[in-house]
């Protein structure tokens, strides 16, 4: 497995971190600290697929949202290492971006412990309705040797809605032609593994239904439908040079932020940390970072907690805990591992309605994405 170390971004972060005022660190003062010239710094940076801009954007975030969770320091003195001028100028900023003050974010990181948190979640997914009938055989037949065209036409076939639903999937431009029945949207736009991941997504939406925020969970399993599609725009758009297990690959995609539903579950201790966490937290491993410092779980963890209970595939479930140790930095990255990462970056973006995508198309330049513009196009023309 081919591994980056990732030594000028640490050196950076480091850096920043000794800084007084980390938000006025230029450029510059960072390469004379390194003794290194600014052609060399910016090259290296790209080498390790980042920008120093990002590095310090990153940072700048990270140092708010860690501080508000963890009190390490008081909002005034915050709002100096940040580099404002004012509090109420903070202020502003933060509500705008998150819905409510930074002391009201606070507050709310402080409601019950990780094993309150941690237990409470556990209880409500053991308390979900079990999956519908039509889902449970598509996973039972899925672990059997009839497993095929036929066998999922026919099971689909006896739950109107979710055939509706298919259809109505299938004939989406981003899907391709529009099918004539329900053999076709299978055969030649979805496919039959697709089918079933999506029978647990619409699964989920309708357990969940009058539990999330009705906006939330319609934008949540748009990206989650999507992401078959948009594995398939990367792997042929964006020149993509890894060879992927292509089915288990969209599994971990549909299922990974699955988790994302459990946590602003209106019986969920914190579900209003997370909603807020949501709408002001722009990245997805930073996310990830914040809601396991005040939840003791990731979106990741939450997500696992769920497929376990319906014995989905192990191996996804092995695999998201994988992500989880890489984003902890517990564990290195393979490629695969960047390019899947991007890959739940965006449909993170796409689930919560991101319309600023600049971090991500410069993470997708970094990534030697070429074809990423095109895939944009495709996937987030709603938003954009």
């Amino acid at each position: 497995m081919t591994v980056k170390l990732l030594f000028l971004t640490e050196a950076v972060n480091t850096l920043l971190s000794k800084s007084d005022l980390p938000a006025t660190l230029t450029i510059e003062q960072c390469a004379t600290a390194l003794a290194m010239s600014m052609t060399s710094f910016r090259r290296k940076l790209a080498l390790e697929e980042t920008t120093f801009k990002l590095i310090q954007h990153k940072f700048l975030n990270e140092l708010c949202v860690h501080a508000l969770l963890t009190q390490t320091v008081s909002v005034s003195e915050l709002v100096v290492k940040l580099g404002y001028s004012e509090r109420a100028t903070f202020e502003r900023a933060f509500r705008s971006k998150f819905g409510l003050s930074p002391v009201q974010f606070r507050e709310l990181s402080l409601l019950g412990d990780d094993k309150d948190n941690q237990q409470n979640l556990s209880s409500i997914a053991k308390n979900m309705p079990p999956l519908p009938d039509s889902c449970q055989l598509l996973l039972k037949a899925k672990d059997k040797d009839n497993f095929d065209l036929q066998r999922v036409i026919d099971i689909v076939a006896n739950d109107a809605i979710f055939t509706g639903r298919l259809m109505g999937l299938a004939s989406k431009a981003i899907y391709g032609k529009t099918p004539n029945n329900i053999q076709e949207a299978i055969s030649r736009n979805l496919g039959i593994n697709a089918v079933v991941n999506l029978a647990v997504i619409y699964s989920v939406k309708d357990a969940l239904a009058v539990h999330v925020d009705q906006k939330l969970i319609n934008q949540c399993t748009h990206a989650f439908v999507t992401a078959p599609k948009f594995f398939q725009l990367m792997r042929k758009s964006a020149g993509i040079d890894v060879k992927f297990d292509i089915a288990f690959i969209e599994q971990v995609l549909v299922f990974s932020l699955l988790g994302i539903l459990l946590l602003c579950h209106k019986e969920a201790v914190k579900h209003q940390l997370m909603l807020h966490s949501l709408q002001g937290i722009d990245d997805l491993p930073s996310l990830n970072h914040h809601i396991h410092q005040a939840m003791g779980i990731s979106i990741y963890g939450a997500s696992s907690l769920m497929l376990s209970l319906w014995h989905i595939d192990a191996s996804v479930i092995k695999q998201l805990n994988h992500l989880d140790k890489v984003g902890k930095q517990e564990a290195k990255s393979s490629r695969q591992d960047e390019l899947l990462l991007f890959m739940l970056s965006c449909l993170y973006a796409l689930a919560t309605g991101r319309k600023d995508l600049s971090e991500l198309e410069q993470k997708a330049e970094l990534l030697n994405l070429d074809g990423f513009a095109e895939v944009k196009a495709q996937l987030f023309s709603n938003l954009c």
